[in-house]
């Protein structure tokens, strides 16, 4: 497990769970186009963005509430208490089960004496304006309350050069160029109330309600598209493209949509790329203790509204647009049972129970076509309603065999039920690909469900309180389901929009030290992992649609290790390393990348990834930095802060295509604060990125693009930031 305290946070301008994921070895977040809308990695393991139906291998857990939809990764962090990343399957302690992992957020609570803060900066690459503050103190002797909110505002770093020219599909309707300077541009508000309220000394009761409202100025304002030799000029339907400039340099030519060509085109926005996201989630915690046991409830609720548009082949030309809208949302209820018994067994048990259900809307443009039927250009409108249900028991009991020895053992047994309901409700049959798809109104039926038990055990030695060594066995999965195509096509069926389950299994163990004095903190794991039915994405940029299929097996093995060193009174040393060796054992039926041949591997449509590396995994990751607090006057000090990290190389591209390779590279974080007595006043000078390294998250063939065309998710560059806070 990696804990994230709120001054690497602060010290890294951590604001948003991708940059919380570079503060941990062998971890990445990145933003994706559609579908779900998150590329979340763990040691390699991973679910793609691009299909709606596809739940995260790693989970999202939010004050306690766990969701497995990426889309939660636009949320604003702020006044947070802790982030832990816990890395492997996480079968029991997690709401539902993770496979590969859980990162879990902490907001702060309310506090005994009244406090709070206010903080502003602005950071000058992007133009980002933000403010942050949090109020919190008690309302009487048993109720607390927090109240804390984030507000920012930013012109973007990616700039869009297209500009207005003639349209090669509609000759008549002239394309109007980019619709603004830079991408991702947009502001973000967000809000959190904490009520706390304890009664009895045996019983507690805490309420978080989070609104979050998000705009930016395209579904795929975080893409940028390239070209590998021998392109230098890039090509959309066989027309070249003005502006295009093939190269990876935050630079971007895209239009907008003619306005002409959006009309009656439901939620495109007269032709103008954007995306709103607008959430809600509540959790409501509640302890009673009965002497040793303690019973909890925690129950979630969540509800997102998603809407957004694009130029679908991310080009100046605009051969394609694209809308979708999703409403999303999830009841959640977990009971747990735990004790704390004097005697050598102690037991947990409890159960789990989730309802989510999804309404999605989406449309695609391709080409232009009039669609008469419609009285618009698109080329189909589609409708997928889903419910997906959970119910699941879980149970631990732990066995203190001797003094300091204690052997752990439970499981999950888990069955989930998924349908969705899909609907064409519009085909464009002047189109030759509308005339593919599954009549417009007559609906399909799809259902899926799955029965799991997920064991794990562990022995855990303590020989005293500051050391522990432990060796587990454990196991994870995830459900299948049921796919989301933008496209339905005339064959589909419930089999052919089903995917299978994912599971894992597998050993790790750990040693974990405090030494000198507890001046010292230092930790090391070693892990060994099967994942059977690995869930894999890949788009087809031709069909303009994602295929979901299941890898025959995958094995990641490593070892990491981390560091904590009070090396002198203010002066704090920090290091980490990860190795991790994340290959396929076997997938035969991968598919092909655009223009794979048969002497690069490609049969009938499909190659063979057996022994490759999983995507997004580097063998080798380390970080190491220091931070420094001294006296400067009385009362007054100064916080010099840095921090160093390196990657080694990865692909980014599900069907391992030439262009998802990412080359070894270093990212450099430093900040400097200075501090009022009794810290009520800070100043603060903080860089992230400072050598301005620029790599790949996720990468895929540029849709309507030939070979060696690719569009691709990058990192932020870099970012310089003045901030000042004020605590009372």
């Amino acid at each position: 497990m990696t804990a994230i305290a709120p001054i690497a946070l602060a010290n890294n301008l951590a604001t948003d769970l991708s940059k919380i994921a570079e503060l941990a070895p062998q971890v990445s977040i990145g933003r994706g186009v559609n579908g779900t809308g998150a590329l979340i990695t763990i040691r390699g393991i991973s679910s793609t963005s691009t299909d709606a139906g596809l739940d995260q291998s790693i989970s999202i857990s939010m004050d306690g509430m766990q969701l497995s939809r990426g889309r939660v990764i636009s949320a604003s962090m702020f006044d947070v208490a802790q982030v832990e990343i816990l890395q492997g399957p996480q079968a029991l302690f997690f709401g539902k089960n993770s496979p590969a992992g859980v990162i879990s957020v902490s907001s702060a609570d309310p506090t005994d004496s009244f406090e709070g803060y206010v903080k502003a900066g602005y950071e000058f690459t992007a133009n980002e304006r933000y403010a942050e503050g949090a109020i919190s103190g008690p309302l009487g002797e048993t109720l607390g309350a927090r109240l804390a909110f984030r507000a920012s505002k930013m012109d973007g770093w990616i700039r869009n050069v297209a500009v207005p020219g003639p349209n090669p599909f509609v000759p008549a309707v002239p394309l109007p160029g980019a619709w603004a300077p830079k991408t991702p541009a947009g502001d973000n508000l967000a809000g959190r109330l904490t009520l706390s309220w304890k009664p009895a000394d045996d019983f507690d009761v805490r309420l978080k309600v989070q609104l979050d409202r998000s705009r930016e100025n395209s579904n795929a304002a975080y893409v940028e598209t390239f070209c590998l030799p021998p392109v230098t000029s890039p090509m959309v339907s066989g027309i070249a493209v003005p502006n295009g400039d093939c190269r990876k340099d935050r630079v971007t030519a895209q239009t907008a949509l003619p306005a002409q060509l959006a009309v009656n085109f439901p939620y495109a926005n007269g032709g103008v790329p954007y995306a709103r996201s607008d959430f809600a989630l509540v959790v409501l915690n509640i302890n009673k203790r009965f002497g040793d046991v303690t019973l909890t409830s925690n129950t979630g609720y969540y509800n997102q509204l998603l809407q957004g548009a694009h130029t679908s082949d991310f080009s100046s030309i605009a051969s394609s647009f694209n809308v979708e809208r999703e409403r999303y949302e999830i009841v959640s209820q977990e009971l747990r049972l735990n004790t704390e018994f004097d005697g050598p067994i102690n037991f947990m048990i409890g159960g789990y129970l989730e309802r989510a259900t999804r309404h999605w809307f989406g449309a695609p443009d391709i080409l232009h076509v009039f669609n008469p039927g419609a009285n618009n250009y698109t080329t189909n409108m589609k409708t997928t309603d889903s419910v997906n249900e959970s119910i699941s028991a879980f149970a631990q009991a732990r066995w203190n065999v001797v003094e300091g020895l204690e052997l752990a053992g439970g499981a999950r047994i888990t069955h989930d039920a998924k349908r969705t309901l899909y609907v064409n409700t519009s085909n464009n049959l002047d189109s030759a690909i509308g005339r593919t798809l599954r009549p417009a109104g007559l609906p399909l039926m799809a259902r899926y469900s799955r029965d799991d038990v997920s064991p794990e055990v562990t022995l855990t030695w303590k020989p005293d309180a500051d050391n522990m060594i432990y060796a587990a066995y454990k196991t994870g999965y995830k459900s299948g389901g049921l796919a989301n195509p933008v496209l339905l096509s005339a064959t589909a069926t419930e089999s052919s929009l089903t995917f299978d389950h994912e599971k894992v299994r597998g050993f790790e163990a750990g040693y974990k030290a405090e030494l000198f004095n507890r001046r010292l903190r230092f930790d090391i794991v070693a892990y060994r992992y099967k994942y059977s039915g690995l869930q894999v994405v890949a788009f087809d940029p031709v069909l303009l649609r994602a295929n979901i299929g299941n890898a025959a097996s995958a094995r990641t093995t490593g070892i990491t290790s981390s560091i904590a060193w009070l090396a002198a009174d203010g002066l704090n040393i920090n290091a980490n390393a990860g190795y991790n060796r994340a290959r396929y054992l076997s997938f035969p039926g991968a598919q092909c990348f655009t223009g794979q041949t048969a002497a690069q591997g490609c049969v009938g449509g499909f190659q063979d990834l057996s022994g490759k590396a999983l995507n997004r995994a580097p063998e080798l990751t380390f970080s190491f930095g220091a931070d420094y607090e001294f006296e400067v006057a009385e009362g007054w000090s100064v916080n010099l802060a840095g921090n160093a990290y390196r990657s080694s190389s990865y692909n980014a591209q599900t069907d391992y295509a030439a262009g998802g390779q990412q080359e070894a590279f270093w990212r450099l974080n430093a900040s400097a604060r200075i501090k009022s007595p009794g810290d009520q006043f800070e100043l603060a000078l903080v860089g992230r990125n400072l050598n301005n390294a620029y790599y790949l998250v996720y990468s895929f063939n540029q849709p309507f693009g030939g070979p060696n065309q690719y569009g691709g998710v990058f990192n932020r560059p870099r970012e310089v930031a003045l901030e000042g806070t004020y605590r009372f």
